[in-house]
């Protein structure tokens, strides 16, 4: 075991220093990736990671990343390092090589930043990786003896407060859950490895550099006044690969400590996919040779109406239609990731009706998907929760199925009333109630952004001096917003409602016709007794008394909301049901619009 290199501030290398760590570097990727060795272009490229830990730190680091090794890709590797020299700064690489072309989206819709793994734009691995953190020498020394008498050899890493443990694999996987897999039964068969060690998009901590979550106060190895630095570097090597399989059986002849939830069976294990360690295919040039997209002229509408019965097919955009009629290699991805967003949030099926519309898509694909692939797939998609209407729609996409044309109408006819506004009743007189629902109701038709005295008086029905005695209260209590005109014109002022407001306590809707309906046919405090039961019916419960009413609109006592509500219901807005138990008197009150 080497000896533990610790320091209290992260050390500055000379420039031989710093061949020498690229020099390390290079020669572990190129055992943990061994693509990276080849003379020509791979699809996956590898990711190195700097995670700041100096929070002094406030350089912007970006990811350091290749295909292969030449003489440029080495000269770039020393000048990020360069970059990163005395910083503190944690390195990490990525497990999976991945597809660097690929435009992947999170769940709020916005883009993953080009050039870091993700799980989504993972292609393969060459390792099975283990963490053994926060474990002393001597542990590790006893967990590596039960690997080492299964005759398993491994590249060991010192971390810098644990170890990482690697066995070197004869050839590529490609499943996404083979870290996944191996964790699980590692730790059925009683290794202390970290359970966190799952998906293909998990970083790795880069051997020669240095460990410096001492500088992190979010770190529990924080410590402000003497942060321990450590080096990380390799404990023991190997150049042994081993076929998967091989592995996965080695550790199945040890008894479980932990029973795995889904054991693995000789099925399961024979069906992990594999490609050759590294690609036979020459490439010149650094760009992947695209497919050609061929253009999807015409399609047999009258057939795909039958084959998708659950979808009203005809009235979909013709680019949609020639999707479900069947995709060509090299955009069956894309296809489905604009799919399955669009029937979930544009038409809103449930996920059952989505799975069988693209397993019959699926069907009809060139070359065809298989069932388990498609559900596989619709479950991952659909669970990243996109709240866009439909996906990206790619230029190639665009190149086979042409341009998409929405006709979308829609149904926008309520108007959103703060609830904030309505708690202000008891102080609010009661055209002032008219004045902000008729604005509202402008806003919400009309597109009326702005108003003069006069644009209000005409859309709440009122005159001069109702408009004055009122709209000074919405101005004061920060409801509607006021500013000068122009003088030269003989303009006063402009009025706008305040789009600002506190959201914590929620909104009511009322709809564009009953407010029409209430400006012209209620007096003003019918208008806010109506307005504010439109609010409270609204909650689960509605149990109130009269003169809660009363105190809440600011009236001066229950006759007078007794008088509102027989006139509300004489003009239709409410029906009122009076029944009596044991001498008590019931009344409910249903609101009618």
């Amino acid at each position: 075991m080497k000896e533990k290199k610790v320091f209290n501030h992260v050390p500055v290398f000379n420039e031989g220093q710093i061949d020498k760590q690229v020099e390390k570097q290079v020669c572990f990727l190129k055992a943990i990736h061994p693509q990276l060795g080849d003379a020509h272009w791979n699809e996956g490229r590898v990711e190195l990671r700097p995670i700041k830990r100096d929070p002094d730190l406030k350089e912007f680091l970006r990811s350091y990343g290749t295909w292969h090794f030449s003489e440029k890709d080495t000269a770039k590797l020393k000048e990020f390092l360069l970059k990163l020299n005395g910083k503190g700064v944690d390195l990490y690489f990525s497990g999976f090589a991945f597809d660097h072309s690929m435009d992947v989206f999170k769940k709020d819709g916005k883009k993953y930043e080009k050039g870091k793994i993700n799980n989504e734009n993972a292609l393969f691995t060459s390792i099975l990786p283990m963490d053994f953190d926060g474990i002393s020498a001597e542990e590790f020394q006893a967990q590596k003896q039960r690997i080492l008498e299964l005759d398993i050899e491994t590249i060991d890493i010192f971390s810098g407060h644990g170890f990482q443990s690697f066995i070197l694999l004869s050839h590529r996987v490609t499943d996404k859950d083979i870290y996944k897999k191996f964790t699980t039964l590692m730790l059925a068969k009683g290794f202390k490895v970290d359970e966190a060690v799952q998906d293909p998009a998990r970083v790795l901590r880069m051997p020669f550099s240095f460990n410096c979550k001492a500088l992190d106060p979010e770190s529990k190895y924080y410590h402000s006044a003497t942060p321990q630095i450590v080096a990380t570097t390799d404990v023991s090597w190997t150049e042994k690969r081993y076929h998967v399989t091989e592995v996965f059986e080695k550790l199945n002849s040890l008894p479980d400590v932990i029973k795995p939830i889904e054991p693995l069976t000789e099925i399961d294990l024979k069906t992990i996919s594999t490609l050759p360690l590294t690609s036979t295919k020459k490439r010149a040039k650094k760009e992947k040779i695209k497919r050609e997209i061929e253009e999807v002229k015409e399609i047999k509408v009258e057939a795909l109406k039958a084959v998708y019965s659950m979808l009203n097919f005809e009235r979909l955009p013709l680019g949609i239609q020639k999707m479900l009629a069947g995709s060509q290699e090299g955009l069956r991805n894309k296809v489905m990731m604009f799919l399955i967003p669009f029937l979930r949030n544009s038409l809103g099926l449930n996920i059952q009706t989505i799975k069988e519309i693209m397993v019959l898509w699926g069907e009809r694909c060139s070359s065809s998907l298989s069932e388990q692939y498609v559900l596989s797939e619709v479950d991952r998609i659909y669970a990243k929760g996109f709240k866009g209407k439909f996906g990206k729609y790619t230029e190639e996409l665009r190149e086979a199925y042409g341009y998409l044309e929405f006709d979308e109408y829609t149904k926008k006819n309520k108007i959103i009333i703060s609830n904030t506004f309505l708690d202000e009743f008891s102080i609010l007189p009661d055209g002032a109630v008219r004045i902000y629902l008729a604005m509202k109701l402008a806003e919400s038709l009309d597109g009326v952004k702005t108003f003069n005295k006069a644009e209000i008086q005409k859309y709440a029905l009122i005159s001069v001096s109702t408009f004055k005695r009122n709209m000074k209260h919405l101005v004061a209590l920060n409801f509607v917003s006021k500013r000068r005109a122009c003088r030269r014109k003989g303009e006063d002022y402009v009025y706008y409602l305040n789009p600002y407001f506190n959201s914590i306590k929620g909104f009511t809707l009322l709809e564009n016709a009953v407010v029409r309906l209430m400006l012209n046919a209620l007096t003003d405090g019918e208008i806010k007794l109506y307005s504010f039961l439109s609010k409270i019916v609204g909650e689960k419960e509605c149990w109130t008394s009269q003169k809660y009413l009363a105190d809440k609109i600011g009236k001066k006592g229950q006759s007078s909301i007794s008088k509102m509500t027989d006139s509300l219901q004489r003009k239709g807005f409410i029906t009122k049901r009076t029944e009596e138990k044991e001498g008590i008197k019931h009344s409910t009150y249903n609101l009618n619009y």
